[in-house]
């Protein structure tokens, strides 16, 4: 494995990297700014070439779990270089593209697979270098995360508006070159840098075969899915909702979107904050418990302002599960095999990705006016309800909380 000492290569210019390279992989979050262009250019209706960004999705966390084994065997530099090559090319080949299949393999496979080669491995290995704040280091790359869609998405407009399909070329060129000019700093250190972190590593090193026959793998797995399923039920249908049941002009609509992804930035950082002081567990119990008044409060919104006010709630709840997982299966399973245990467990956020928004759409009536979404707000309630109960049995048993890691330090 690649590895440096602390001495050599300061943390910051991991976290830099780290901090840029995931900036970029997040910012497909804004694919849908390009759904007419990619509609007129290969003639697919809206939902064929909104199954590019499931495919990708799946890719990403399929080549996740790849990357993540090869990051825990040699590091993570090289991975950086080849997933910053097949990330850029996919976004660049696509200014070329002129039927569905050659979209779907672009971005939904090289775009995708570029990320999951990439994100994981990146964010994990800027980790090791701060164990002493896992959590609060979590939060300002994940936040990176939040502000690369706002970026992609004004700069996709406006070239794609000047360019037609050829503004895709820019912006594959500026990804590959952002993910190179960073990727030789990211280093891995050769040991973990206080004594907490090594006491969590010895007493709690799972191999990814010994993780999968744990309980607790299944019981975090499933509670990821459903944590973030709650949150992006009704936040992948935002502007349609702020539309409908708030009648707000398209315009006025994108402005919630903005500011959801302002509040899921906060969220973020402040997840961060909260993981290091109170643990991972109780963490995500009160993002649940935020993440149902927000939902509930939505519900019940008749005017902009208690809309924004819930959609802030919930946008910085929503924000807050992706910190606090890497921190949490790193503190359960160890250090070790952090990548490919970290990999296999990201499926948990693709499963919610994926069946998110097609329970939104099961449950939404958009022939009932201003109560369209109605049943929806209920179902994503009592899916996060039932995350809610599963997390509670989680702190019951100790895992991740705060009180156990204390414990395994005496």
């Amino acid at each position: 494995m690649e590895t440096t000492n602390i001495r050599t290569v300061h943390r910051s210019h991991v976290f830099t990297a780290a901090f840029f390279i995931i900036f970029c992989c997040a910012a497909s979050s804004a694919f849908s700014v390009f759904s007419i262009p990619l509609q007129q250019a290969t003639g697919g209706t809206e939902s064929q070439v909104a199954l590019t960004l499931t495919l990708y999705q799946f890719f990403m966390a399929c080549f996740g779990v790849a990357s993540g084994h090869i990051m825990d065997k040699f590091g993570a530099k090289k991975l950086m270089y080849f997933g910053g090559l097949i990330f850029g090319l996919g976004w660049f080949l696509t200014a070329f593209v002129h039927n569905l299949f050659f979209l779907y393999l672009t971005v939904g496979l090289m775009a995708g697979a570029g990320n999951g080669i990439m994100y994981n491995p990146a964010l994990l290995t800027a980790l090791k270098w701060f164990p002493e704040k896992r959590g609060t280091i979590s939060g300002l790359l994940l936040g990176a995360a939040s502000l690369g869609p706002l970026v992609l998405a004004k700069a996709g407009a406006i070239l794609c508006n000047s360019y037609g399909m050829m503004g895709f070329v820019p912006i594959g060129i500026a990804y590959l070159v952002i993910c190179w000019a960073v990727g030789w700093m990211m280093d891995t250190p050769e040991e973990q840098q206080t004594q907490e972190a090594q006491i969590v590593s010895d007493n709690n090193d799972f191999t990814p075969q010994k993780m999968l026959k744990t309980w607790q793998f299944w019981a975090l797995l499933l509670l990821f899915s459903i944590s973030c399923t709650a949150g992006i039920m009704l936040i992948g249908s935002l502007s349609m909702i702020a539309q409908i049941q708030l009648s707000m002009t398209p315009v006025v609509a994108a402005n919630m979107v903005v500011i959801n992804t302002l509040a899921n930035f906060g969220g973020r950082l402040l997840t961060g904050k909260l993981v290091d002081k109170f643990g991972q567990t109780e963490t995500l119990a009160g993002i649940l418990i935020l993440t149902i008044i927000g939902l509930a409060g939505l519900r019940f919104s008749a005017n902009i302002v208690t809309f924004v006010i819930f959609l802030v709630l919930l946008g910085a709840s929503f924000g807050g599960v992706l910190v606090v997982y890497p921190t949490l299966t790193g503190n359960t399973f160890g250090q070790t095999h952090s990548g490919i245990n970290y990999g296999l467990m990201f499926f948990g956020y693709a499963i919610g990705a994926l069946v998110g928004p097609q329970i939104a759409a099961l449950f939404t009536n958009k022939t009932a006016g201003v109560t369209a979404y109605y049943p929806a707000y209920l179902v994503a309630i009592g899916v996060a309800a039932v995350g809610l109960v599963i997390d509670l049995i989680l702190m019951l048993k100790g895992i991740g909380t705060q009180r156990n890691l204390k414990e395994r330090a005496k």
